[in-house]
């Protein structure tokens, strides 16, 4: 059985269009780098939730709109610590300004366990990395962020 998630993610631009992806090393010793983001408390809204999360992981203090829709919805399974999640993730685009530092403000226990590092990532690099990328179709959603003007 698994426990149902729903998350809140958000593609971080900067003004170069560069993604910010956070890099963590998983129980098994793999890795993997993916948005900032994390699972919707209470009756948050997924949205409310990309903008708590942000400042937990990144120190950034992002804008989004009441009605700001997500502009990709994907579906994934993952497990840690015995408990497999089944979870839900709404991503949302934010930008910031040049020069935004990233420095984490409110990691949980497992999250400071887990961190390897932040980066800022062209969409050229992700579509060249053999990294994983989550999602896998990270690169070609940028792509297609950055084509529509968001």
């Amino acid at each position: 059985m698994s426990v149902q998630r729903t998350g809140g993610r958000v593609l971080l631009l900067d003004p170069g269009n560069r993604l910010l992806l956070i890099h963590e090393r998983l129980e098994d010793g793999s890795t993997h780098w993916l948005t900032p983001g994390g699972g919707v408390e209470g009756h948050e809204h997924p949205r409310d939730a990309a903008r708590r999360e942000a400042m937990e992981e990144t120190g950034i203090a992002i804008a989004l709109a009441a009605d700001a829709e997500p502009v990709l919805t994907t579906r994934r399974d993952w497990s840690w610590a015995g408990v497999d999640y089944d979870q839900v993730d709404h991503f949302f685009v934010a930008r910031v300004p040049a020069g935004t530092q990233v420095t984490p403000r409110g990691l949980t226990a497992v999250e400071q366990q887990t961190l390897i590092e932040t980066r800022w990532w062209s969409s050229a690099e992700l579509h060249a990395t053999d990294a994983v990328l989550l999602p896998l179709e990270l690169a070609d959603v940028l792509d297609r962020v950055l084509g529509a003007g968001a």
